[in-house]
Protein backbone atom coordinates (compact mmCIF):
# COMPACT_ATOMS: atom_id res chain seq x y z
CA UNK A 1 0.00 0.00 0.00
CA UNK A 2 0.98 3.68 -0.57
CA UNK A 3 3.32 5.24 2.08
CA UNK A 4 1.55 8.25 3.34
CA UNK A 5 4.79 9.73 4.73
CA UNK A 6 5.54 10.41 1.02
CA UNK A 7 2.11 12.64 0.68
CA UNK A 8 3.00 14.37 4.32
CA UNK A 9 6.95 15.15 3.20
CA UNK A 10 4.18 16.47 -0.04
CA UNK A 11 1.56 18.30 2.06
CA UNK A 12 4.91 19.81 4.34
CA UNK A 13 6.13 21.59 1.21
CA UNK A 14 3.07 23.82 0.92
CA UNK A 15 3.87 25.38 4.12
CA UNK A 16 0.20 25.07 5.59
CA UNK A 17 -0.74 27.13 8.46
CA UNK A 18 0.66 25.28 11.49
CA UNK A 19 -3.00 25.09 13.23
CA UNK A 20 -4.61 23.12 10.30
CA UNK A 21 -2.96 19.93 11.59
CA UNK A 22 -3.16 18.33 8.72
CA UNK A 23 -2.63 14.00 8.33
CA UNK A 24 -3.72 11.86 5.43
CA UNK A 25 -5.25 8.74 5.56
CA UNK A 26 -5.26 5.80 2.79
CA UNK A 27 -8.41 4.89 1.50
CA UNK A 28 -8.52 1.73 -0.29
CA UNK A 29 -11.78 2.14 -2.25
CA UNK A 30 -11.39 6.11 -3.23
CA UNK A 31 -11.07 6.73 -6.67
CA UNK A 32 -10.37 10.91 -5.81
CA UNK A 33 -8.96 12.44 -3.14
CA UNK A 34 -10.89 14.57 -0.81
CA UNK A 35 -10.78 16.91 2.41
CA UNK A 36 -12.49 16.12 5.80
CA UNK A 37 -12.82 18.46 8.72
CA UNK A 38 -12.92 17.17 12.30
CA UNK A 39 -14.67 18.79 14.85
CA UNK A 40 -12.07 21.02 16.60
CA UNK A 41 -10.58 21.84 13.27
CA UNK A 42 -8.33 18.98 12.27
CA UNK A 43 -7.69 18.72 8.43
CA UNK A 44 -7.67 15.19 7.16
CA UNK A 45 -6.64 13.84 3.71
CA UNK A 46 -8.20 11.34 2.03
CA UNK A 47 -6.12 9.83 -0.51
CA UNK A 48 -6.44 6.92 -3.23
CA UNK A 49 -3.95 4.19 -2.74
CA UNK A 50 -2.48 5.01 -5.97
CA UNK A 51 -2.46 9.05 -5.82
CA UNK A 52 0.77 10.66 -6.81
CA UNK A 53 1.93 12.69 -4.12
CA UNK A 54 2.45 15.78 -5.96
CA UNK A 55 -1.11 15.76 -7.65
CA UNK A 56 -2.22 15.42 -4.12
CA UNK A 57 -0.59 18.06 -3.10
CA UNK A 58 -1.86 20.62 -5.71
CA UNK A 59 -5.17 18.95 -5.23
CA UNK A 60 -4.69 20.76 -1.28
CA UNK A 61 -3.65 23.62 -2.39
CA UNK A 62 -6.09 24.45 -4.50
CA UNK A 63 -8.56 24.15 -1.88
CA UNK A 64 -6.85 26.82 0.86
CA UNK A 65 -9.48 29.20 0.86
CA UNK A 66 -12.21 26.14 1.39
CA UNK A 67 -10.11 24.87 4.28
CA UNK A 68 -9.55 27.72 5.89
CA UNK A 69 -13.20 28.64 6.17
CA UNK A 70 -13.97 25.33 7.27
CA UNK A 71 -11.07 25.08 9.99
CA UNK A 72 -12.35 28.24 11.30
CA UNK A 73 -16.01 27.30 11.79
CA UNK A 74 -14.75 23.86 13.15
CA UNK A 75 -12.18 25.57 15.57
CA UNK A 76 -15.04 28.01 16.89
CA UNK A 77 -17.70 25.42 17.38
CA UNK A 78 -15.20 23.18 19.03
CA UNK A 79 -16.72 21.18 21.71
CA UNK A 80 -16.44 22.57 25.14
CA UNK A 81 -19.15 19.59 26.75
CA UNK A 82 -19.58 20.26 30.49
CA UNK A 83 -18.56 18.23 33.20
CA UNK A 84 -20.78 17.30 36.43
CA UNK A 85 -19.85 16.92 39.67
CA UNK A 86 -21.82 14.67 41.88
CA UNK A 87 -21.85 16.71 45.02
CA UNK A 88 -24.77 18.37 46.48
CA UNK A 89 -25.77 21.24 45.10
CA UNK A 90 -24.75 20.07 41.39
CA UNK A 91 -27.30 21.54 37.98
CA UNK A 92 -28.87 19.52 35.80
CA UNK A 93 -31.41 20.50 32.74
CA UNK A 94 -33.80 18.35 32.61
CA UNK A 95 -36.90 19.40 29.40
CA UNK A 96 -36.32 23.01 30.10
CA UNK A 97 -36.40 22.54 34.29
CA UNK A 98 -33.12 22.88 36.10
CA UNK A 99 -32.77 20.10 39.30
CA UNK A 100 -30.21 20.67 41.94
CA UNK A 101 -28.59 17.41 43.20
CA UNK A 102 -29.52 16.25 46.63
CA UNK A 103 -28.15 13.03 47.95
CA UNK A 104 -30.36 10.66 50.26
CA UNK A 105 -30.24 7.74 51.71
CA UNK A 106 -33.51 6.64 51.46
CA UNK A 107 -36.55 7.91 49.06
CA UNK A 108 -37.97 10.91 50.14
CA UNK A 109 -41.44 11.67 49.06
CA UNK A 110 -40.76 9.54 45.81
CA UNK A 111 -41.12 6.02 45.22
CA UNK A 112 -37.85 5.29 44.04
CA UNK A 113 -34.40 7.29 43.20
CA UNK A 114 -33.18 8.86 41.54
CA UNK A 115 -36.51 11.31 41.06
CA UNK A 116 -37.37 14.76 40.16
CA UNK A 117 -39.25 16.86 41.84
CA UNK A 118 -41.62 20.17 41.10
CA UNK A 119 -39.54 22.12 43.70
CA UNK A 120 -36.52 21.43 41.39
CA UNK A 121 -34.70 18.86 43.14
CA UNK A 122 -32.79 15.72 41.78
CA UNK A 123 -32.44 13.11 44.53
CA UNK A 124 -30.21 10.55 44.11
CA UNK A 125 -28.55 7.94 46.56
CA UNK A 126 -25.77 8.00 47.67
CA UNK A 127 -22.68 5.85 46.14
CA UNK A 128 -19.79 5.80 44.03
CA UNK A 129 -19.67 8.80 41.74
CA UNK A 130 -20.29 6.33 38.29
CA UNK A 131 -22.89 5.08 40.14
CA UNK A 132 -24.49 7.86 40.02
CA UNK A 133 -23.71 9.66 36.75
CA UNK A 134 -25.91 5.68 35.58
CA UNK A 135 -28.56 6.34 37.41
CA UNK A 136 -29.00 10.23 36.54
CA UNK A 137 -28.80 8.93 32.90
CA UNK A 138 -31.40 6.34 33.23
CA UNK A 139 -33.23 9.16 34.72
CA UNK A 140 -32.89 10.61 31.59
CA UNK A 141 -34.06 8.10 29.14
CA UNK A 142 -36.70 7.16 31.55
CA UNK A 143 -38.16 10.66 31.50
CA UNK A 144 -37.09 11.35 28.12
CA UNK A 145 -38.87 8.25 26.58
CA UNK A 146 -42.06 9.23 28.03
CA UNK A 147 -42.06 12.78 26.72
CA UNK A 148 -41.26 11.48 23.39
CA UNK A 149 -44.08 8.95 23.30
CA UNK A 150 -46.20 11.95 24.43
CA UNK A 151 -44.88 14.84 21.87
CA UNK A 152 -44.32 12.32 19.14
CA UNK A 153 -47.38 11.34 18.52
CA UNK A 154 -48.75 14.66 17.06
CA UNK A 155 -46.54 14.26 13.99
CA UNK A 156 -47.44 10.57 13.62
CA UNK A 157 -51.41 12.10 13.04
CA UNK A 158 -50.43 14.69 11.03
CA UNK A 159 -47.71 12.95 8.95
CA UNK A 160 -49.87 9.94 8.53
CA UNK A 161 -46.99 7.51 10.26
CA UNK A 162 -48.26 4.43 11.05
CA UNK A 163 -46.40 1.94 13.27
CA UNK A 164 -43.64 4.12 14.69
CA UNK A 165 -41.81 3.00 17.62
CA UNK A 166 -39.73 5.27 19.87
CA UNK A 167 -36.42 4.78 21.41
CA UNK A 168 -34.04 6.55 24.03
CA UNK A 169 -30.22 5.80 24.03
CA UNK A 170 -26.43 7.08 24.13
CA UNK A 171 -26.05 8.10 20.04
CA UNK A 172 -22.04 9.15 20.60
CA UNK A 173 -20.73 13.04 21.26
CA UNK A 174 -22.28 13.96 17.46
CA UNK A 175 -25.64 12.68 16.79
CA UNK A 176 -28.92 14.29 18.95
CA UNK A 177 -31.10 11.90 17.23
CA UNK A 178 -31.30 9.05 14.19
CA UNK A 179 -34.49 7.62 12.53
CA UNK A 180 -34.04 4.10 11.39
CA UNK A 181 -36.54 2.94 8.57
CA UNK A 182 -38.20 0.02 8.18
CA UNK A 183 -37.80 -2.99 9.73
CA UNK A 184 -37.31 -1.14 12.68
CA UNK A 185 -38.96 2.54 11.51
CA UNK A 186 -37.85 4.12 14.87
CA UNK A 187 -37.22 7.46 15.73
CA UNK A 188 -34.44 7.46 18.56
CA UNK A 189 -33.12 10.42 20.42
CA UNK A 190 -30.29 10.63 22.31
CA UNK A 191 -30.56 10.93 26.09
CA UNK A 192 -28.20 13.93 26.83
CA UNK A 193 -30.79 15.97 24.27
CA UNK A 194 -33.19 16.04 27.15
CA UNK A 195 -30.91 18.42 28.49
CA UNK A 196 -31.08 20.92 25.75
CA UNK A 197 -33.28 24.06 25.92
CA UNK A 198 -36.82 22.65 25.16
CA UNK A 199 -37.12 24.68 21.28
CA UNK A 200 -33.90 22.29 20.54
CA UNK A 201 -35.36 19.42 21.99
CA UNK A 202 -38.75 20.12 19.40
CA UNK A 203 -36.02 20.59 16.78
CA UNK A 204 -34.52 16.95 16.89
CA UNK A 205 -37.76 15.75 17.26
CA UNK A 206 -39.25 17.02 14.69
CA UNK A 207 -36.21 16.48 12.04
CA UNK A 208 -36.59 12.65 12.62
CA UNK A 209 -40.41 13.21 12.55
CA UNK A 210 -39.99 14.40 9.13
CA UNK A 211 -37.97 11.66 8.28
CA UNK A 212 -40.13 8.94 9.12
CA UNK A 213 -43.05 10.58 6.84
CA UNK A 214 -40.72 9.64 3.70
CA UNK A 215 -38.50 6.29 4.99
CA UNK A 216 -37.15 5.74 1.61
CA UNK A 217 -36.88 9.12 0.37
CA UNK A 218 -33.68 11.53 0.08
CA UNK A 219 -32.93 11.62 3.96
CA UNK A 220 -32.52 15.87 3.41
CA UNK A 221 -33.95 16.24 -0.11
CA UNK A 222 -36.96 18.85 -1.10
CA UNK A 223 -39.82 16.66 0.27
CA UNK A 224 -37.79 16.12 3.76
CA UNK A 225 -37.40 20.14 3.70
CA UNK A 226 -41.10 20.62 2.93
CA UNK A 227 -42.47 18.61 5.37
CA UNK A 228 -39.40 20.52 8.09
CA UNK A 229 -41.17 24.03 6.80
CA UNK A 230 -44.90 22.53 7.53
CA UNK A 231 -44.05 21.82 10.84
CA UNK A 232 -41.42 24.66 12.17
CA UNK A 233 -41.13 27.58 9.89
CA UNK A 234 -37.91 28.61 11.91
CA UNK A 235 -36.45 25.22 11.61
CA UNK A 236 -33.00 26.93 10.40
CA UNK A 237 -32.05 29.04 12.76
CA UNK A 238 -32.70 26.17 15.02
CA UNK A 239 -30.25 24.05 13.75
CA UNK A 240 -27.90 26.69 13.45
CA UNK A 241 -28.54 27.31 16.82
CA UNK A 242 -28.08 24.34 18.04
CA UNK A 243 -24.90 24.23 16.37
CA UNK A 244 -23.49 26.52 19.37
CA UNK A 245 -25.58 25.31 22.19
CA UNK A 246 -25.36 21.76 22.11
CA UNK A 247 -21.57 22.03 22.51
CA UNK A 248 -21.96 22.86 25.80
CA UNK A 249 -24.49 20.33 26.68
CA UNK A 250 -23.69 17.37 29.47
CA UNK A 251 -23.05 14.39 27.89
CA UNK A 252 -22.26 12.42 30.96
CA UNK A 253 -18.83 13.35 31.70
CA UNK A 254 -18.03 13.85 35.54
CA UNK A 255 -14.90 14.13 37.32
CA UNK A 256 -14.51 10.58 38.91
CA UNK A 257 -13.33 11.15 42.13
CA UNK A 258 -15.33 13.46 43.50
CA UNK A 259 -16.24 12.62 47.27
CA UNK A 260 -19.25 12.57 48.00
CA UNK A 261 -19.77 15.92 50.16
CA UNK A 262 -21.55 19.11 50.27
CA UNK A 263 -20.73 22.03 47.84
CA UNK A 264 -19.75 24.97 50.31
CA UNK A 265 -21.32 28.33 49.58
Amino acid sequence: MTDPERFRTALAALDLPADWRVDVTIRPRRRRPAIEIKPGGAVVVLIPPMADPKQVARFVSSHRRWIAEKVDIAARLAPEHAVKEFVDGEEFELLGHRYRLQFVATPVGVEQLPAITSKGVLYARKQRPELVRRAVIGLYREVGLEWLRCEGRQYEVQGRIAGLTYAVRDLGRRRWGIYEGPPKHTTTLHWAAFGLPMRFIEYVLVHEQAHATQPGGSPHGRAWQRQMYLWMPDWRQRQTELADVGRHCWLGDHWPSTPLVSRQP
